[in-house]
């Protein structure tokens, strides 16, 4: 008997084979009735056709037989054959016919064969060093830190609270000692002591004002150093976080406290806050006292106001607000080279996760250019010396809303989460003088989110020949969730997408409008 059988070799289980029996008359066999079956090594028999056993066919020349038989499990298989005679007589019932032996075996796993698009590797950046710096000192330079920083000297305020202004003196000499550490890369260790940062010096040579030593006049007389910042009086804060929180009502809130504390009525009709009263026993007494008679050192609302103008052309809008006619310079293109950025930077993001797009990042180097170029302009005059102190006199008013009195007198709601202590102070507040019902968080995303973003554009090498589109690409990547965070809390709060399109409308106005609409009653 001629046997063929497809495939040939390997056989693997649940695969089904081709066989071809057919009679080989040059060995003389004769037509005739013969009976196929294929058993295992146990002499199980393997089905065919439907037959659980063997299957008789009648076998002459140019007639064969093709069966498709299914081997379900791996094993060695033996195929078989035999004869049989006239009247179904089989000629030496055990005398099978060995045909082929099978060896199927275990089916081998598929390969997974992943195909996927991946985007461009990012080349490495001279300014990751200063960026990663950057976040570092917006991490430490934050009022849960000020808090572990007082925390770790309880002496500045003694055992007990003094008589006096010495309460608020002490809280604002702790601040000034923090913000003005920590803003130059600082940090305050467990052994009570200021120490550098790994990469600081590294960090700040990356910055473009390292470089102006030779634009410096030389201190008069002789030997009169030119401060305690490495960037010659330039601190890593910047003025943006302070307005930020001022738009969420920050100052004003305990502005409104301090009015009642001295019993003075801060709006015409019924003061929300005339239940006040502030035991002289407890430390926010020696506070609230020590912050009215320090007003006269503190930055004023027209001081701020007026370098909102010079540094970043936002305006406030409020009475106590100097006239536009007031001031000399302001800067008129910030708000449209800043809204520019943040637009190009959704439309690469896009752009950079479609696998199938090859982003170009070269229109972020000309925004980051042109905002760079706006900033250096603002950085005269009382720049760092405004932004330094604002940022000081911030840490002293959260301080003074996160005391428990505080919150004991204002209340609040309890559920909504809050990064720090005296953000639902400030939400209560507002709450209760119907001022803008747009959370305290938003804003402090702005104010944090915002710092971080300018910080990176101010301190680089923008403008330098060198600078190219993968740089503006690598500071695109790093700075992706500030970048984002900002867009969707300016949103929030203003009512405006600036992923959408560049608004240049003062953020102070849309927060108005906003207000008047909330005001209106149905």
């Amino acid at each position: 008997m001629d046997f063929m059988r497809t495939p040939g070799t390997p056989v693997f289980a649940g695969q089904e084979v081709a066989f071809e029996f057919k009679l080989e008359t040059s060995w003389g066999e004769p037509v005739g009735d013969y009976e196929f079956r294929i058993i295992d090594k146990n002499g199980g028999p393997v089905p065919i056709e439907g037959k659980k056993r063997s299957v008789t066919k009648y076998m002459a020349p140019g007639k064969n037989y093709e069966p498709r038989v299914l081997f379900e499990e791996a094993g060695e298989y033996r195929v078989q054959s035999r004869r049989i005679m006239k009247n179904n007589k089989i000629n030496n019932r055990n005398n099978w016919y060995p045909l082929d032996t099978i060896s199927v075996k275990e089916p081998e796993p598929v390969p997974v064969v992943k195909v996927a698009l991946e985007a461009n590797a990012i080349p490495s950046s001279i300014h990751s060093v200063l960026w990663q710096f950057i976040e570092d000192v917006s991490k430490n330079l934050t009022f849960k830190s000020f808090a572990a920083f007082v925390t770790k000297n309880p002496g500045g305020f003694n055992a007990r609270p003094p008589y006096g202004a010495r309460t608020y003196q002490s809280l604002h000499m702790l601040s000034s000692t923090f913000v003005t550490q920590t803003a130059i890369g600082q940090s305050y260790s467990s052994a009570r002591s200021w120490s550098p940062g790994t990469d600081t010096a590294a960090a700040v040579a990356r910055s473009y004002v390292s470089d102006q030593d030779d634009d410096l006049a030389r201190p008069f007389p002789e030997g009169i150093p030119n401060g305690q910042y490495p960037l010659d009086q330039v601190p890593f804060v910047e003025l943006i976080y302070v307005y930020w929180l001022e738009e969420g009502m920050l100052f004003q809130s305990l502005n409104r406290i301090l009015a009642r504390f001295q019993n003075r009525r801060s709006q015409p009709e019924g003061d929300a806050l005339s239940r006040l009263a502030v035991s002289p026993l407890l430390p926010l007494r020696g506070l609230l006292w020590g912050l009215a008679e320090a007003e006269k050192d503190r930055l004023s609302l027209r001081r701020r106001a007026a370098e909102y103008e010079y540094q970043y052309g936002l305006q406030l809008i409020g009475r106590a607000i100097p006239p536009a006619e007031m001031l000399v310079e302001r800067r008129t293109q910030f708000l449209d080279a800043f809204h520019s950025l943040l637009n190009a930077c959704h439309r690469y993001y896009k752009e950079f996760s479609d696998k199938t797009v090859d982003a170009d990042a070269f229109p972020l180097l000309s925004n980051l250019q042109e905002l760079h170029l706006v900033l250096a302009a603002g950085a005269n005059n009382q720049f760092a010396d405004v932004s330094l102190s604002a940022r000081i006199e911030t840490l002293d008013v959260q301080w003074m809303l996160a005391q428990p009195e505080m919150r004991e007198f204002l209340g609040g709601r309890t559920m909504v989460p809050y990064q720090e202590e005296w953000m639902g102070r400030v939400d209560t507040m507002k709450l209760m003088q119907e001022w803008s019902d747009a959370s305290i968080t938003h804003f402090y995303d702005l104010a944090v989110h915002g710092e971080q973003l300018l910080l990176s554009v101010r301190h680089g090498r923008w403008n330098e020949s060198g600078m190219t589109s993968d740089d503006a690409k690598n500071w695109a990547l790093k700075w992706k969730p500030s970048v984002q965070r900002y867009i969707h809390a300016y949103r929030a709060v203003t009512g405006v997408d600036l992923s959408e399109r560049v608004d240049t409308t003062m953020p102070s106005a849309l927060l108005q409008r906003r207000l008047a609409r909330k005001l209106v009653r149905y």
